[in-house]
């Protein structure tokens, strides 16, 4: 019979507890970047106004089969070319790629794009002459302090974007069942452009131009001047009406 020493038999269930968590911190070297560019099913937290860089927290199998990579003057969230694919089969939740935390911060930001199911939330100011943001797929983007002489952004299929902030000029269109949050945004002179039954708010001071092709719901927030070129079964409200 083999005794244990009672320190390691005392030790022996936590160790194995904590044997079957992989989960770790993986840090990435990154160089300088002022865009960015998730390529899939990733969740990312983007914080402007800190040095370059790039970490993923999650289950080392994940972190493992990621790449984090600067081309040019963007960074791209994507996965390895034999990222995913055993997993495939797998149900185990904590082993999908939205479970792994991916958290990048730059000096400055200007763009930022979503293809597929990723979640980028950034903190922290956009502030730039130009800020281009869009949305291709089911994914979200939440950006909360833009300040930007022209912003334009786009959300194609059934994402989501919330956008807080200001911008002398807005153009925001949304293809598809898409769902446009912008009633915290606000833009000088705003225009929209919809086709499909999403949802698009928004907020202007000055003027307001609306063509809505499609049956989706469209309301402006403001005391803007208006001009509104609907499809009949779209419901369009713009102008005087208090942000609630």
């Amino acid at each position: 019979m083999i005794r244990f020493p009672l320190a390691f038999a005392a030790s022996l269930p936590a160790l194995l507890v904590a044997s079957p968590a992989l989960a770790a911190d993986r840090t990435y070297s990154v160089g300088s970047f002022d865009r960015i560019r998730i390529d899939g099913p990733f969740r990312v937290e983007l914080t402007v106004g800190k040095s370059p860089g790039a970490t993923a927290q999650g289950d080392t199998r994940n972190t493992d089969r990621l790449n984090i990579r600067v081309e040019g003057d963007t960074l791209i969230v994507s996965a390895s070319s034999t990222a995913w694919q055993e997993q495939a089969n797998t149900a185990s939740s904590n082993r999908s790629p939205a479970a792994t935390i991916i958290r990048a911060s730059t000096p400055r930001l200007r763009s930022a794009t979503v293809y597929g199911g990723g979640q980028l939330s950034i903190a922290g100011p956009m502030r730039a002459q130009r800020v281009d943001l869009s949305v291709r797929g089911t994914g979200s983007l939440d950006v909360r302090a833009i300040d930007a002489d022209q912003l334009i952004a786009d959300v194609s299929g059934p994402g989501t974007m919330t956008l807080a902030g200001k911008a002398a000029k807005a153009r925001i269109s949304g293809n598809g069942p898409t769902r446009i949050l912008a009633e915290k945004l606000v833009a000088n002179d705003l225009s929209i452009r919809t086709d499909g039954n999403g949802e698009t708010i928004a907020r202007a001071r000055f003027t307001t131009t609306v063509n809505a092709a499609g049956v989706g719901a469209v309301t402006v927030y403001g005391k803007p001047t208006c001009i509104v070129n609907k499809n009949v079964q779209g419901p369009v409200s713009c102008g005087e009406l208090l942000v609630p």
